[in-house]
């Protein structure tokens, strides 16, 4: 007791810590903090006038997006799902509480109130959650019915808190993780159901008063419980997330986003855990084929999404015009590819592992392309059977999907010692965005011609 009666609260902590980063900052840097301040409230001040502002111009509202012109809130009901799911995901991935190890070793692992030592960073995170909810409802707002715009920014921004919120307290171990998984599930079955509905006619209301209340009402139990419970998080807790915050940080540093998925897909593969081993075909190019198909089947949820996905694509290619459905279902090939082709990019992207295959780079491609080529084919039939558009824009989408997720997949390692133009505004890395064109540039091509044929 007397050990603890002589320990220094968090506040204190946090206080000696600015007051030693205010008595040791060079005077030089203490102006571009003042920027950063200014800098920071403009632009905060002009997102906030931006996400209560309505748009311009409304796309599920006007030609040529929609075939009919009528509007409908199904479309904002189906980007909030979405971003709630992908939010929710992320969260969950992140830990969303995470810590340095220098922060874990000298202060969490002391006497010191560990409730008080969290909760500015869980307010902060349930403060981004909600601003980042905002801005989903925002984006709702293009496509749903005008008088529903502000009501789909406030009950995303609620959603929003609610999907941080949840996460947070599996890591308090006051909820079991199934429930993140039942919710994230919940939202990517909505996503098809909201859209069938709407296609079949049926009037979709957007959310009312009593609905944006009734979920800021629902979302405060969980995120209070978050802010009072922080103290039971313990070490393996925040550490579950410590190394896909390092993935993210490395990713915008290095501005290349496979480091992020690399770390990702290892978490996901060690929860996976063992898997009993299976007798590959003795032919070279059939056990490639094998093991790539083995890959999707021992980890079968992208295959799920993806399947969701695509019912929704097929109603929505069905009610939008010829040009935007042959835009869509391009994408939705490309997308599919790429999910499918994770083998093409660990051999093209590791050449040492690609020379232990002990084949020809031609070989390898040809073999590992098989099985997205399939779900492409899959994709391609299933939107084009649904979809208005000729069969030359389903041709090229198909084609030309193919052939932009190829050349993605196929990409090469990142190389950072290539050109860089230094102008006025700083310096452009004209050879990284290069390498990082390969394969976008293919689609957008492929994306105006096919709006034409269509």
């Amino acid at each position: 007791m007397a050990l603890t009666g002589t320990v220094r609260g968090a506040r204190d902590l946090r206080a000696l810590r600015h007051a030693f980063e205010r008595r040791h900052a060079p005077l030089t840097d203490r102006p571009a903090l003042a920027v950063l301040v200014v800098l920071g409230v403009y632009v905060g001040g002009g997102l906030a006038w931006w996400l209560f502002s309505l748009p311009s111009t409304t796309f599920a509202c006007a030609d040529p997006i929609v075939r009919d012109p009528a509007c409908t809130s199904a479309w904002g009901w189906t980007v909030v799902a979405i971003a709630v799911a992908a939010g929710t995901a992320s969260a969950r991935t992140a830990g969303p509480v995470t810590c340095g190890a220098e922060t874990a070793f000298w202060l969490l692992s002391t006497p010191v109130d560990r409730g008080a030592a969290l909760r500015p960073r869980v307010a902060a995170l349930l403060i981004c959650g909600a601003i980042a909810g905002a801005l989903a409802g925002r984006f709702a707002t293009f496509v749903t019915a005008p008088e529903g715009r502000v009501a789909f920014t406030c009950l995303a921004a609620a959603l929003g808190v609610g999907a941080v919120a949840l996460p947070m307290l599996v890591q308090c171990r006051i909820l079991a993780p199934a429930v993140v998984r039942v919710v994230i599930g919940l939202c990517l079955v909505a996503v098809p159901g909201v859209v069938a509905i709407a296609a079949v006619g049926v009037t979709v209301p957007p959310p009312g008063p009593s609905i944006v209340v009734g979920a800021w009402i629902a979302v405060a139990a969980p995120a209070v419980s978050a802010l009072l419970r922080c103290d039971r998080i313990a070490a393996p807790e925040w550490r579950a997330g410590s190394d896909t915050a390092v993935g993210v940080s490395a990713s915008f540093t290095a501005l290349d986003p496979s480091l992020l998925a690399g770390v990702v897909e290892r978490k996901v593969w060690l929860c996976i855990g063992s898997r009993r081993s299976r007798v590959l075909p003795r032919r070279r190019i059939a056990a490639l084929v094998r093991s790539d198909l083995l890959r999707h089947v021992r980890r079968p949820t992208p295959v799920l999404v993806v399947c969701v996905a695509l019912l929704g694509v097929a109603v929505l290619t069905s009610v939008v015009s010829p040009p935007a459905a042959a835009v869509v279902q391009l994408v939705t090939v490309f997308t599919v590819a790429t999910i499918f082709g994770a083998g093409l990019r660990d051999v093209s992207r590791d050449p040492d592992f690609a020379v232990l295959l002990g084949t020809r780079d031609t070989h390898l491609h040809l073999a590992l392309s098989v099985v997205p080529g399939s779900a492409a084919l899959v994709a391609a039939a299933v939107t084009g059977f649904a979809g208005s558009a000729s069969m030359a824009s389903v041709v090229l989408g198909l084609l030309g999907g193919c052939a932009a997720a190829y050349r993605m997949r196929t990409r090469p390692p990142i190389g950072y010692d290539g050109l860089i133009l230094e102008t006025a505004v700083g310096q452009i890395p004209v050879d990284l965005l290069r390498q990082w064109a390969r394969g976008p540039d293919l689609l957008v091509v492929c994306a105006w011609l096919a709006a034409v044929l269509a």
